[in-house]
C-alpha cells in the first residue's frame, strides 16, 4: 500500500497547504545536498513502531520511543543501551529545537548543534525540510505527537563505527498554518571526539494524510 509521501500532490500555489513537500539528502563526505523531484515513502527506512492509541495532548513534551534496530558485528546489551542513549540525545537535540519549541519564532540555528561543520552548513540550506523555520514565523504551536527512532550500528570486532537513526515524526502545525505533516527518512552519524555527531541526512517531509 502507497503511502502519503508515495503519492506527488497536485502542484497546488499555497505553500502551507502543501502535501509532497521535499526531501532533503546530503552526506558530508561529498558535500552535497540534492532536493528530489518526488517524494517518496521510507520503505526499509521506515522504524517499527507500536502505532499511538491517540494523539498527545499533554503540555509535556512526547518521549522518544526510541530503541536498537540492526546490528552489524557485536555489541553488548550494555553497550548497545549506552549507543543508543547518547545517539537519541543528539537526535532528540534536532527534533526539539528544529520541529517542537515556543512559536512563533525565526530561530533555529541550535538545531544543527549535534551536527558536523560540513552537515549543518548544509542542513541550513534544507531548513524547510529539517525545521519549521519556513513557517515558524506564523505558528502558534507546534507539537510532536509521534517521535519514533531506530538505531542501526556497525561496529566491526566490537567497536562502534557508525550509525544510522531512522526517523518517523508527526508534528502538529496551529496558527496562521495547520497542518499535520509526516517527517521520515535517516541521519547518518559517526563517532567524533568521544561524542556523535550527524554528517549526513536522508529526510523526507510531506502532509499527513496528502
Amino acid at each position: 500500500m502507497r503511502g502519503p509521501l508515495d503519492r506527488a500532490r497536485d502542484g497546488r500555489p499555497d505553500r502551507a497547504r502543501s502535501g509532497c513537500r521535499r526531501a532533503a539528502l546530503a552526506t558530508a563526505a561529498v558535500v552535497a545536498v540534492t532536493a528530489l523531484g518526488a517524494c517518496s515513502g521510507g520503505g526499509e527506512d521506515e522504524p517499527e513502531r507500536t502505532p499511538a492509541e491517540g494523539a498527545s495532548q499533554a503540555a509535556e513534551p512526547l518521549t522518544t520511543d526510541a530503541a536498537l534496530g540492526k546490528v552489524r558485528g557485536r555489541l553488548s546489551t550494555k553497550a548497545s543501551a549506552a549507543i543508543v542513549a547518547e545517539i537519541t540525545k543528539v537526535v532528540d537535540g534536532w527534533i526539539d529545537a528544529g520541529l517542537g519549541g515556543e512559536y512563533p519564532r525565526t530561530d533555529f540555528a541550535a538545531a544543527f548543534a549535534g551536527f558536523t561543520p560540513d552537515a549543518r552548513a548544509l542542513a541550513a540550506k534544507q531548513s524547510a525540510v529539517l525545521t519549521n523555520a519556513e513557517v515558524g514565523a506564523d505558528l502558534e504551536r507546534a507539537e510532536l505527537t509521534e517521535r519514533v527512532v531506530r538505531v542501526d550500528v556497525v561496529a566491526p570486532k566490537g567497536r562502534p563505527a557508525g550509525a544510522t537513526a531512522r526517523i518517523h515524526l508527526t508534528v502538529e502545525l496551529d496558527g496562521g498554518v495547520e497542518r499535520t505533516d509526516l517527517v521520515t527518512g535517516r541521519l547518518m552519524l559517526t563517532p567524533s571526539g568521544g561524542e556523535w555527531r550527524v554528517f549526513g541526512f536522508d529526510v523526507r517531509r510531506g502532509e499527513k494524510g496528502a
